[in-house]
């Protein structure tokens, strides 16, 4: 539980250093669902997203063991098993409103 505690305070550390934008984690352990946390955020557009993403992908410890969305910037999801990190456009973000569906398991 500590390393990713770790790893969900780096990650958000990494996306508030690229200014990315209202950073909520979810707690989704006692969903059904084969993930512990999301970590869902934005940014102002698809190169805001790709400067996120590319600094996710280079100073976290390990790759993702997925990623989906990386050639279009506007949804991007990387999959590190336990922690599943959505970074999106701020459009994309109010169009789907994925946190909705989880309102009852935001942490933070």
């Amino acid at each position: 539980m500590s390393n990713q505690n770790g790893l969900l305070d780096t990650i958000l550390h990494l996306i508030d250093e690229k200014k990315g934008g209202r950073s909520v984690v979810i707690d989704l352990r006692d969903a059904p669902i084969p993930t512990e946390y999301f970590i869902i955020a934005e940014g102002e557009n698809p190169v805001h997203v790709k400067a996120i993403i590319s600094a996710l992908r280079s100073n976290l410890p390990h790759k993702p063991l997925h990623r989906e969305g990386v050639s279009e910037q506007r949804w991007v999801v990387l999959d590190y098993g336990d922690i599943v990190v959505h970074v999106f456009t701020k459009e994309a973000r109010d169009f789907y409103d994925i946190e909705s569906l989880w309102a009852d398991h935001i942490v933070t």
